[in-house]
């Protein structure tokens, strides 16, 4: 399925519907009850480009993510105030991309930065989709 909204730096091909602002980010998730996936990235990380054009794609990490979620992407230049608070929460981030989860106002859940794997994404959103409920 493609979407209207693609990732401003790298082709996921079509697997997710992007926000570029944590406040549409956050008022999609609002209507339509889903939690947020913010990554912090920019166009230059291989570690970046990676994880939107290879595992974010993946079957498993796709449809969790398209049914519980709302994707957005943040560029690490960014001096969009909301976005530097929710990274700034990341305890012991070195290294890009940061990956947060959060609810709908925006509230860090959890998040890490670094390079992770498929399993990795997919047994972190089945917790967090489990504590919601």
């Amino acid at each position: 399925m493609s979407h209207p909204n693609s990732h401003p730096h790298f082709d996921d091909h079509g697997a997710h519907n992007w926000f570029v602002t944590l406040e549409g980010g956050v008022e999609q998730a609002k209507k339509s009850d889903r939690l947020l996936f913010v990554e912090f990235g920019r166009k230059a990380c291989t570690d970046c480009r990676n994880l939107v054009e290879v595992l974010l794609p993946n079957v498993s990490v796709r449809e969790q993510l398209a049914s519980h979620f709302v994707t957005v992407a943040a560029d690490a230049d960014s001096d969009d105030p909301a976005i530097l608070a929710l990274v700034a929460q990341v305890e012991n981030a070195t290294t890009l991309p940061y990956i947060m989860f959060a609810d709908a106002e925006a509230k860090l859940l959890y998040g890490f930065s670094g390079p992770c794997t498929a399993t990795d994404l997919v047994a972190i959103m089945d917790r967090l989709i489990a504590q919601k409920h």
